[in-house]
């Protein structure tokens, strides 16, 4: 096989095997988990504030776009569909997307007990250490860098506008996830949020002044 053709190869089932893992690894298995430990799935469906269902959906929808997106390209190919990336941006993008899911398992395993998709209003432990000593959301950090690899191995105007819109729908329900957790945890969660950044390592970090998000 020659390079092209293995570039070609690499860039058509990247994407749909790495999403394939990550429903494995990044969501069926957390589940799993969650059931095993507490007796629930963790996945909060039940959503009072209306602002929590927006962003929600919208989040949930662009993800499946992202991983229809991928079903499309294993379809046709990149040539079909005039995606031309470059050997370098096509193992760069697959290194995000390992590290990615590497990143969210770890997270999700140090959240133990506490680990939830969307907000729910049971109680659950600050978690603090680890990851979560570094970055507020290391899970929503993850799913960015995959957004990113998904970009730089298929680079078209429809991933890099869904690597923009799914970012922004992240941020917002980073923040929505933050207040929550101000007001679950009070000064604990305030002065947390004072030293530690959102995505990145110190930044974003939050007024010590609980569910306030900057």
């Amino acid at each position: 096989m020659t390079s092209p053709e293995l570039v070609s190869l690499l860039a058509r089932w990247s994407l749909p095997l790495a999403f394939a893992l990550f429903a494995l690894v990044d969501l069926a298995w957390p589940v799993l988990r969650q059931l095993r430990t507490t007796g629930a799935t963790g996945i909060a469906v039940h959503r009072a504030d209306p602002a929590e269902r927006i962003v929600g959906a919208a989040l949930l929808t662009g993800i499946l776009a992202a991983a229809g997106w991928a079903c499309v390209l294993a379809a046709f190919g990149p040539e079909r569909l005039g995606i031309r990336a470059t050997p370098a941006a096509v193992l760069a993008g697959d290194l995000l997307l390992v590290a990615s899911i590497a990143l969210v398992a770890a997270a999700q395993a140090q959240m133990g007990r506490s680990w939830r998709v969307g907000i729910d209003s049971a109680p659950t432990a600050l978690v603090t250490q680890g990851l979560f000593g570094r970055v507020r959301n290391p899970i929503y950090a993850g799913m960015m860098l995959a957004l990113s690899g998904m970009v730089a191995i298929s680079p078209s105007a429809f991933t890099l506008l869904l690597l923009v819109q799914v970012a922004l729908w992240i941020a917002l329900q980073a923040r929505l996830e933050e207040a929550h957790l101000g007001r679950q945890h009070g000064e604990a969660y305030a002065a947390y949020a004072a030293r530690v950044g959102r995505f990145v390592p110190g930044v974003g970090r939050l007024a010590q002044s609980p569910g306030l998000a900057s």
